[in-house]
């Protein structure tokens, strides 16, 4: 959203992941307001407002340290700098900030509405409040309070997986194909490459009725890639030999998993893989090492159908392809007396054990730290806190409406007045 509105101003867009402290991010705990360096920040901002070059970091999420600086200066066209990051809206940012939006909804309102269904179908009814006090401890405390103050807030229904502009179309073989072959339908001109190493862990609530064999469709799928937690809610689309996924990853915290497990999901399976990835910009393939599999799978990735179709024939794939999910394809290959009762192999019940106590330990120390004195809120103050957001929100919604009406009248009455001037 922020560079979209950069591409339509002209401007330059400045992320608060920049400012992160290389002393402090550990153990996962990007998403910890404390992680931020807010005297540089706050003399970035103050240069900026002064017209005044300046120097801002830049963050290697990769290696988890500062890389180096880069010159920052407002350009005389727009003047105009965006500052974006879930923190924003923090008082010891905004006051600093000219204009304030939020973004509300996304992928936080698809993990409530999910977490609502599974506790639906054990039995077990969950409030927004309670899931929101277990799962989210940072969002409530360092980000929720302060997105009433926002002067716009932009309501986030983007569902990826329902917009297929949004999507990729994904081709998928085990085929084994040679690498001068893969860069021969790449463009030589736009071409990188790049090894990712990644682990799935699918979370599944316990108590929801399995039928058979474990399915993507009961797990909640949240990958762990160069440091940081991404989560997969839906399950993706399959049409003919395509599937047709999300073309963003959504990034959650250590401390999201640790309240998903807290809640009563059960680490059930995860996968282990390395992915060797080549593009150009318009396609890109992903050569897939699985842990234990004999032999690597081949995924080719597009927003353009035609030009996925297109390289896989090129590549000779056309009889080979599967819709197959990686968590599908690893069970069918593990004879049934080799499976543990969640259905994995039972040696890597340890290993699945070690991430998940490792994960509960960094996330729930990671959300005690945040708020060592957190008290309960009794529920009558909670609702009437609720009443008064809601009222202002009322408010703010009919103010907007009526300066929207008002500027809205004044373009049209200028372009009329300008039409009869001609």
């Amino acid at each position: 959203m922020a560079h979209k509105m950069a591409n339509i101003v002209g401007c330059e867009v400045v992320s608060l992941e920049s400012y992160f402290k290389s002393e402090h991010v550990k153990d996962f705990k990007y998403d910890d307001f404390n992680t931020l360096d807010l005297s540089l920040l706050s003399k970035n901002i103050d240069d900026v407002r002064h017209g005044q070059r300046t120097k801002v970091p830049i963050f290697d999420l990769e290696t988890g340290a500062r890389s180096g600086f880069k010159e920052l200066e407002v350009s005389e066209d727009c003047g105009v700098i965006v500052f974006e990051g879930v923190y924003a809206l923090h008082p010891e940012i905004r006051k600093s900030l000219d204009l304030w939006i939020a973004v509300v909804g996304g992928v936080h309102s698809h993990l409530i509405s999910r977490v609502q269904r599974d506790k639906s179908r054990v039995g077990c009814f969950m409030s927004q409040n309670e899931i929101m006090m277990t799962v989210f401890p940072m969002f409530q405390q360092y980000i929720e309070p302060h997105l009433v103050h926002a002067h716009l807030k932009i309501r986030n229904d983007f569902d990826p997986v329902l917009s297929p502009e949004s999507s990729l179309f994904v081709l998928k073989s085990n085929k084994q194909v040679a690498y001068q072959d893969i860069l021969k339908i790449l463009d030589p001109a736009k071409f990188c490459s790049s090894i990712q190493n990644f682990i799935d862990i699918y979370l599944r609530l316990r108590g929801i009725p399995a039928n058979g064999q474990l399915a993507d469709s009961d797990c909640i799928r949240v990958r762990i890639c160069e440091g940081r937690f991404a989560l997969l809610i839906r399950e993706p689309i399959r049409e003919g030999n395509f599937i047709i996924q999300p073309k963003v990853d959504f990034d959650i915290s250590i401390t999201t998993v640790a309240g998903l497990l807290n809640l009563g999901y059960q680490a059930v399976a995860y996968i282990e893989a390395s992915a060797f990835i080549y593009q150009d910009g318009k396609i890109l393939i992903e050569v897939d090492h699985l842990q234990d599999a004999p032999s690597p799978y081949l995924q080719i990735k597009g927003v353009d159908k035609e030009a996925v179709a297109a390289a896989g024939s090129t590549l000779k794939l056309d009889s080979s392809y599967t819709t197959k999910s990686y968590l599908q394809i690893v069970l069918e290959r593990l004879p049934a007396m080799e499976r543990s009762f969640n259905g994995i192999h039972s040696q890597q019940a340890a290993r699945l054990q070690e991430l998940v106590e490792f994960i509960q330990s960094q996330g729930n120390s990671s959300a005690s730290e945040s708020s060592p004195t957190r008290e309960a809120v009794p529920t009558e103050s909670m609702l009437e806190d609720m009443q008064s957001r809601i009222r202002r929100l009322e408010r703010w919604h009919t103010i907007n409406t009526v300066l929207w009406t008002f500027l809205m009248s004044a373009l049209i009455g200028y372009s009329l007045y300008q039409r009869k001037r001609q």
